[in-house]
């Protein structure tokens, strides 16, 4: 980190004396940070409550680094307000201290507002290139997936049909098994019927031969 940089992130964040954490030096609630892009509705999933981080810190401050006007500005106005803070006196009176320093630099109250809205319309930028770049990545490690999943649901649902199709013809395939195997019993029952009575009637004519037989060789002499 260069030295104008480690300066600059030290106008916006003080050390704890206990812990050595970093903490910004004005206090503001942190807020999870909304994305312009609508969250895809299969992705159900609720972002974590944003915190402060050094990683981040570090690239907005090179962002202003970068883009650091000549002179005395914003930051410069800024570190002179980090130095009053240390000091027993009000906001007010921080306030027009600091602003006492910038006088005698000849610069004007409306140049120090300037000059913070040009390195608030710098992190702005830094915001939007930001913004483009986890756009790209949910449609990379996101959009991607959702595709793999709605294809998988439209394959389930595909096969989901076909396997009501097949149940429906199974069943079909059952009633007319069901039909086939009534039809064998009432054609077993015809053709064994019909045996018996072969069998029945072959016996009887057999009966009644042989006792002619028998009578014919008794009477016939």
């Amino acid at each position: 980190m260069s030295d104008f940089l480690s300066k600059l992130k030290g106008i916006f964040i003080v050390q704890s004396p206990t812990d050595g954490q970093s903490t910004e030096a004005t206090p503001t609630k942190v807020v999870s940070n909304q994305s312009s892009t609508p969250p895809s509705p299969k992705a159900e999933v609720l972002a974590p409550d944003g915190k402060v981080s050094d990683k981040f810190y570090e690239i907005l401050f090179g962002a202003m680094e970068t883009n650091n006007q000549p002179g005395f500005d914003y930051l410069e106005f800024k570190k002179s307000l980090q130095t009053l803070a240390k000091m027993p006196m009000d906001e007010q009176t921080r306030y027009g201290s600091a602003f006492a320093a910038a006088q005698a630099m000849s610069v004007t109250s409306q140049q120090l507002s300037e000059s913070a809205q040009f390195y608030l319309n710098v992190l702005k930028s830094e915001d939007a290139k930001f913004q483009e770049s986890v756009n790209q990545q949910r449609q990379k490690q996101i959009g991607s997936k959702e595709k793999a999943i709605a294809d998988l649901d439209a394959t389930i649902k595909a096969k989901g049909e076909q396997i009501a199709k097949l149940t429906q013809e199974i069943a079909i395939h059952q009633d007319d098994m069901g039909k086939i195997k009534a039809e064998i019993s009432e054609a077993v029952v015809k053709i064994e019927t019909t045996l018996s009575d072969f069998h029945a009637t072959y016996s009887d004519l057999i009966g009644q031969i042989s006792k002619d037989v028998e009578n014919m060789k008794k009477y016939l002499k």
